[in-house]
């Protein structure tokens, strides 16, 4: 009996042992692999590798195919993680993520805070962060470096130095100024024909910012009119826009009418866009004085609305929602500012060259508008609303020619400044250079500056 459980011993001992060994073995082949190779394990979870360094690693090559130098670089490459910024991120939140102590995140941190502004952040943006690696070939080592992109010509980092403390790096990315000529034709809006035509948004705004004076884009802008820009920009080795320059010159032909404008300066001249006969673009009033506005009443008899009678309709109503801003026409002074009758909420501004404007039912006066205070072109004086004899939110807006309403549309508003003498020539110098470069450069295209020889002619 005693032998037969003696036996029946050795015989699970022996079932253990072939199972222990074919573990051991499960578990090599399992381990082995990570023991001997540079690549650390994957984990679940992990952030996924800065792009260019996977394919700088190609991880899609076979081992076989990888060269011992290979190997032996990849070895001593630090592990990046890669995170991307989400909402209300910080930057604590996003080393937090990627695996960094809390003490040596705010140590980074305060290292970058020397030339980076963390507020900077923006939702998607991706922040590298490297680790050296250990040295028993799982996980990772100690966290030594943090590196974004701080705009767009500039990469900032917090990197360990040798006494184990960190430092900011700040380094810029080489770029090329290059000058590019694009044409189009508008098909229902200039902003997105432009954008198709290879136009960056930050030149498409300067353009129709400068068009404003003479154009207004919700009824001027026919499909089939065109569009011509040349501007200035720099751009790095692969080709991407890093910083938008100079906008040299724009048209636009409106139903065959065109509108040409030159950018000159001088030392005595602020930068501004002048027309072909050295006069600036930029008039003494704006065209319309609320964005993306509609005209829903025009100036001259009407019957009234409210009142139910023929009367003269002495502005232009813009129909546009309770709360949108309002811009003062032109450089002037408040003359009045306060609750007016039937025109509710209302704003009176005196301008040069006999000129006043006026601006009714408001919302609300904008805070610090009084009268006897100077308010500049473009700054908000009021938002929109339906106050007094009103029937919905909509603004009223009056040009005056001294005491006299005048219809706001048909006045033609002199210019700001005209060129002459000096001046002149000097500009007319800028305005040869400029068509030269239409001529010399291809439509659709860039050419790098330095290449096109760029001297302003002299007179």
């Amino acid at each position: 009996m005693k032998r037969h459980v003696v036996i029946q011993i050795k015989h699970v001992l022996m079932v253990v042992g072939v199972l222990g060994v074919v573990g051991i073995a499960a578990v090599g082949v399992i381990l082995l692999p990570s023991l001997f190779s540079s690549k650390p394990m994957e984990t679940v979870g992990a952030v996924l590798p800065h792009p260019d360094y996977e394919a700088e690693r190609n991880p899609g090559l076979a081992l076989d195919a990888i060269s011992d130098s290979e190997l032996e670089d990849q070895s001593t490459r630090p592990i990046e993680r890669l995170v991307r910024v989400a909402s209300g991120d910080t930057l604590a939140d996003v080393l937090g993520r990627a695996g960094v102590d809390g003490g040596e995140a705010a140590q980074a941190i305060n290292a970058l805070l020397t030339i980076y502004n963390p507020r900077s952040l923006r939702v998607g943006q991706k922040v590298t962060v490297a680790f050296d690696r250990p040295s028993h070939g799982f996980g990772t080592g100690g966290f030594q470096k943090i590196s974004l992109s701080a705009d767009a010509v500039r990469d900032v980092s917090a990197v360990r130095n040798a006494s184990g403390d960190f430092e900011g790096v700040e380094s810029k990315r080489a770029t090329t100024r290059q000058v590019g000529h694009y044409t189009g034709t508008i098909k229902s809006s200039l902003y997105v024909s432009a954008q198709e035509a290879g136009v960056p948004a930050p030149v498409i705004l300067g353009m129709i910012k400068a068009l404003s004076y003479d154009v207004d884009f919700q009824r001027d802008i026919q499909p089939g009119d065109t569009f011509e820009v040349l501007f200035e920009a720099d751009y790095d080795a692969k080709g991407k826009l890093s910083q938008c320059g100079d906008m040299l010159y724009a048209a636009v032909k409106l139903s065959g009418k065109p509108i040409v404008m030159y950018r000159f300066e001088n030392g005595a001249v602020q930068a501004e866009y002048f027309n072909e006969k050295g006069e600036s673009i930029r008039k003494a009033l704006l065209k319309t004085p609320v964005d993306g506005a509609k005209i829903t009443s025009k100036f001259g008899i009407r019957n009234h609305p409210i009142l139910g009678y023929t009367k003269m309709h002495k502005g232009v109503d813009f129909g546009v929602p309770t709360g949108t801003p309002i811009q003062a026409a032109g450089d002037g002074l408040v003359e009045m500012a306060g609750r007016n009758g039937g025109y509710g909420n209302y704003v009176r501004l005196r301008h040069g060259n006999g000129y006043g404007t006026a601006y009714a039912h408001m919302h609300r006066i904008a805070q610090g508008i009084s009268v006897g205070k100077r308010v500049s072109q473009g700054q908000v004086i009021g938002f929109v609303g339906t106050t007094g004899r009103s029937t919905g939110p909509h603004l009223h807006y009056e040009l005056l020619r001294g005491t006299t309403q005048v219809n706001p549309v048909s006045v033609i508003i002199p210019t700001n400044i005209k060129l002459a003498g000096n001046q002149m020539d000097q500009f007319k110098a800028a305005k040869r250079r400029a068509d030269t470069l239409l001529t010399k450069i291809p439509a659709a295209s860039r050419v790098v500056e330095s290449a096109l020889r760029l001297n302003t002619p002299s007179n």
